[in-house]
């Protein structure tokens, strides 16, 4: 009888046991625990997929990609080897709709391979979620090129804005800076030596602006806009 009883007891303790484990919570509820731990640690990520099976299974969903922090890969690393491993991840965030994977993904895309326009549509589909980094090469790259379509250079101006807005303009001006300053493709930016004239009927300054010590006197975005892509392709064509 004895015996029976603790037989009993450690079945419960048992029972208790397994009702502690992980898959005591629903699977949803995992993958919101794991959208938040990508939100503030790729490597946090990896370790808890690489934990167990649910949670791996729980790590695979949009959201964790979607919101996974990808910012702090330095965009450089992904301009010259599209083969490499974290490609593979930066592409799933990219599918999942993550702004700043959509941004490497396009870089890379552009410099590295070549692809040209695909490259850039993904960098001005990140615009559009909101990376402000994506807004700015973005503008950068509609207002430089010398195929542009009218409809091309009012997005252009049109991101250009939002960068200005956010204040961001000479740090996105200082990531690009190293980023671009290479032979990473063949794409033909206009002359930056070539006089520019400003679109804006409106406009006072049109188009002739000195030094940067002159800009707070100028009020027309679409002249700041391109002295902004004046900077943008001398670095570029150093």
């Amino acid at each position: 009888m004895a015996g029976s009883s603790q037989k009993d007891k450690t079945k419960l303790e048992v029972s208790i046991q397994h009702q502690c484990l992980p898959n005591l919570l629903p699977l949803k509820i995992w993958s919101s625990i794991a959208t938040m731990v990508a939100s503030n640690s790729i490597e946090d990520l990896f370790n808890m997929q690489a934990s167990c099976r649910l949670f791996a299974s729980a790590c695979n969903s949009d959201a964790v990609y979607r919101h996974a922090l990808v910012s702090v890969l330095p965009i450089a690393c992904f301009l010259d080897y599209s083969g490499m491993p974290a490609m593979t991840f930066l592409r799933r965030c990219a599918r999942a709709q993550n702004p700043a994977a959509m941004l490497r993904v396009g870089m890379s895309h552009l410099f590295w391979c070549g692809h040209r326009r695909g490259g850039m549509r993904t960098l001005i589909e990140a615009a559009e979620l909101g990376d402000v980094e994506a807004c700015y090469i973005s503008a950068m790259l509609l207002l430089s090129l010398g195929d542009k379509t009218d409809d091309e250079v009012r997005r252009g101006f049109e991101l250009f804005c939002v960068v200005r807005e956010s204040g961001t303009v000479e740090r996105c001006r200082e990531v690009f800076t190293q980023v671009v300053a290479g032979p990473w493709s063949d794409i033909p930016p206009a002359n930056p030596e070539e006089p520019v004239s400003c679109r804006s009927g409106s406009c006072r300054t049109r188009g002739t602006i000195g030094d940067a010590s002159d800009l707070s006197s100028v009020a027309c975005v679409q002249c700041l806009a391109e002295y902004e892509v004046r900077k943008f392709l001398g670095t570029y064509c150093v």
